[in-house]
C-alpha cells in the first residue's frame, strides 16, 4: 500500500511540476530579437490539432507505466513488467501529446495575407474571430504573436 501512495505522490508531483512550467513568459532566444508588426483583419479562423515533441507526455508516462508494471508480479517478472510498463507508457504519452491550435488567416492592410498556426495555450490564449483587427509579430520568418 505505501509503494501505491508512494508511486501516486510522485506521479503528482510531476504532473504539478510540468503545469507549473507553463507560463507568459517570453523564450530567451526572444531578448534583443528585432520583430516586425503589420496590422490587418482575420479573414478566416479554423480549429486544428497540433502534434507537440512529446518529451514531457512521453516522460511523465513512463514513469506512470513503469510505476503501474512494478505492481504486477514478483522476481524477474515483476523486472519485466516494469520495462514492459515504462515502454508502453512512454508511446502512450507521446501519442497523446496533441494540443488545440487555430489556422488563422490575415489580411494586412497592405493587401498581402498570411495564413498561420498558433496553438492555444498559456503564451497565446486568444481565440480569434473573422472580422477582428490584430496586429501579428513576425520574428525571424514566423509569427511570434497575435494581439
Amino acid at each position: 500500500m505505501k509503494k501505491i501512495i508512494a508511486s501516486t505522490m510522485l506521479v503528482v508531483s510531476m504532473l504539478i511540476f510540468g503545469a507549473g512550467c507553463t507560463n507568459k513568459a517570453l523564450p530567451q532566444s526572444r531578448v534583443g530579437s528585432i520583430s516586425e508588426s503589420y496590422t490587418g483583419v482575420v479573414k478566416a479562423v479554423e480549429m486544428v490539432q497540433v502534434r507537440g515533441n512529446g518529451t514531457w507526455t512521453s516522460m511523465l508516462g513512463m514513469v506512470a507505466g513503469g510505476v503501474l508494471g512494478h505492481q504486477i508480479g514478483g522476481g524477474s517478472g515483476k523486472d519485466l513488467a516494469t520495462m514492459g510498463g515504462a515502454m508502453a507508457g512512454s508511446i502512450g504519452g507521446a501519442k497523446a501529446d496533441v494540443g488545440d491550435a487555430q489556422r488563422i488567416t490575415i489580411e494586412f492592410d497592405s493587401g498581402k495575407t498570411i495564413t498561420t498556426v498558433l496553438p492555444i495555450d498559456g503564451n497565446n490564449p486568444n481565440l480569434y474571430s473573422v472580422g477582428n483587427r490584430v496586429t501579428v509579430f513576425i520574428t525571424g520568418g514566423k509569427v511570434t504573436e497575435i494581439r
